[in-house]
């Protein structure tokens, strides 16, 4: 019997999880996991790519009783803080998290994934590797041989994080991003779009460009 998984977001970073399970099921006959619905606070009563919204986060108690398990789907680029809040005030335990990963990625097999990670198609995580907590790693990227990563990060698509490298907590590796190796990144970062990062980045600070320079810091409300 497959088990249930609740969403919790919308139909960015929460629509692709339920396509992945969804082509996991039937490209691959990868039965594994079911989507039951979504927890979203701004579409109660609504559907979510065709699925139910069963409450908002504030009503998770409902749920964690039950044999649901969860993804965490709510990243705000630029707003890490408040993501790693919404979070904590849930209070998930890490047993009741899944871990999906696309049939098509490739993880090593001595990567180490904690409970939460999800990985998109065509995804390439290295040996020895380290993803944190419910990090998202999302289609064609690659995270090096080596590279330890915090909790709730997000690699978008086609990013590239080089080996040797160490990224804090809810941080950002966004589209087409390149982080050479052995860099330091820190907690509540962002690389922007497309940038080339050649020196660390300190914690809550946006770099972007090629070489990858200061921008700002991201918002703390």
């Amino acid at each position: 019997m497959s088990k249930k998984v609740i969403i919790i977001g919308g139909e960015g970073n929460g629509g692709v999880i339920a396509s992945c399970i969804e082509d996991n099921r039937e490209r691959f006959n990868d039965l594994e996991w079911e989507v039951a619905g979504f927890l979203n606070d701004f579409e109660k009563g609504k559907r979510i790519n065709g699925y139910p919204v069963l409450g908002g986060t504030d009503e998770i108690i409902n749920f964690l009783n039950d044999d649901f398990y969860f993804m965490y789907a709510i990243h705000m680029i630029g707003r890490n803080v408040k993501s790693e809040e919404i979070f904590l005030n849930m209070d998930i335990p890490d047993k009741k998290f899944a871990t999906i990963i696309h049939k098509t990625a490739f993880v090593a097999q001595n990567a180490i994934l904690a409970p939460g990670v999800f990985v998109m198609s065509n995804a390439y995580i290295g040996p020895t590797a380290q993803i944190g907590k419910c990090t998202l790693v999302m289609a064609n990227a690659l995270i090096g041989h080596n590279t330890t990563v915090g909790p709730l990060c997000h690699f978008s698509v086609g990013s590239i994080t080089s080996s040797y490298i160490t990224i804090g907590k809810v941080s950002d590796v966004t589209l087409g991003a390149k982080v050479l190796e052995k860099r330091k990144i820190g907690n509540y970062a962002v690389v922007g779009a497309n940038s080339l990062v050649t020196n660390d980045i300190p914690d809550c600070e946006i770099h972007i460009g090629s070489p990858a320079k200061f921008l700002k810091r991201i918002k703390f409300d």
